[in-house]
């Protein structure tokens, strides 16, 4: 019996992990699917059929293991009747007292009395040596007996009245089967608590079975429960790392295309200002000529006068041909 409980409860234990295995594959799925966090109408889609498969799947293990538990209890129930068969069986036992029977089955009866309880063994011992279940007195007598001893409940004034159903009796005779009854009821009591005990240990036994049972699937849900937050923690903190590591490139990136903008901007102002530096020189030099300062050259007339008034002659009356301007630099044409 204890063989098939336990191969029974072996493979209740093998397929509550195999379910909870469903359950960890559906949940990791789920969990790979959230990193994508782009909430589009088919990945919500696609999380809402993982969440119904995890939940079919939980619905599913309680259901199975509701069913199984009951089939515990059948098989609770089932023990118990076979116990109660045998505690039948071993009241029933009874000792042949004729001479025919002891030789033939003395052999078997101490085979018998090796695995029996010691209180089963002083019961039968007791009737095997008295005369079996009578007493010695034949089955009519005895039953008269236990009418009258039933009807007094065992007081002292069933003698009378036994001595009256009993005539071929005698008083020492009544007296000597009252003392075997008592110590009769009182092997049957102690064997009686013996089978209770029994009982009570072989329902002991299961209970402890189904605890053990129960104590294992705790520590696996709480095993499972462990590892699922450890990895939860292990994704979120390689999260945050991966995290940290684009923050940080994004950050060097852009500072990098800062730096080489400002690098970019300088070169471009310090390029213009190195070009306006040429134009300016360029003018200085074209403006800058060969020539000797002279400051009393304002105060004299300039060429083209002395050439005017040498065609105007002396009284000043002539007609004005020609007006000289000075020559405009082929640098500043234009401006």
């Amino acid at each position: 019996m204890s063989v098939t409980c336990h191969i029974f409860l072996s493979s209740l234990e093998a397929d509550f992990k195999k379910q909870l295995s469903k359950i960890q594959n559906g949940v990791q799925k789920f969990q790979l699917q959230l990193r994508d966090v782009k909430p589009t109408p088919e990945l919500i889609e696609k999380l809402k059929e993982i969440m119904s498969e995890v939940e079919t799947s939980i619905t599913s293990l309680k259901e199975d293991q509701r069913t199984k538990f009951e089939e515990l209890l059948k098989e609770e129930r089932t023990y118990r009747q076979e116990i109660t068969a045998y505690d039948k069986k071993i009241e029933n036992w009874n000792i042949c007292v004729t001479t025919e029977c002891r030789p033939r089955t003395s052999t078997v009866s101490k085979v018998q009395y090796i695995y029996l309880p010691s209180e089963v063994k002083a019961l039968e011992l007791y009737l095997n040596k008295t005369g079996g279940s009578s007493g010695g007195w034949d089955q009519f007598d005895h039953q008269t007996f236990l009418k009258v001893w039933t009807k007094f409940r065992g007081q002292p004034a069933y003698r009378k009245e036994a001595k009256l159903f009993l005539p071929s009796k005698t008083e020492e005779e009544i007296q000597q089967h009252e003392d075997w009854y008592r110590e009769l009821i009182h092997l049957q009591d102690k064997k009686k608590e013996v089978r209770h005990t029994e009982e009570r240990r072989r329902q002991l036994e299961v209970k402890l079975i189904i605890e053990e049972q129960l104590r294992l699937k705790r520590e696996e849900e709480e095993k499972e429960q462990r590892r699922q937050r450890e990895e939860e923690t292990r994704e979120m903190e390689e999260r945050r790392r991966e995290a940290t590591r684009g923050i940080k490139k994004f950050n060097e990136r852009d500072l990098h295309k800062v730096e080489a903008k400002f690098h970019e901007k300088r070169m471009q102002k310090q390029q213009e200002e190195d070009r306006q530096r040429r134009i300016i020189s360029r003018l200085r030099e074209k403006v800058e000529g060969h020539v000797s300062r002279d400051p009393s050259r304002l105060t004299r007339p300039t060429k083209g006068w002395e050439e005017r008034m040498k065609n105007i002659g002396p009284s000043g009356s002539g007609p004005v041909l020609q007006m000289f301007h000075r020559a405009v630099p082929t640098w500043r044409q234009g401006l």
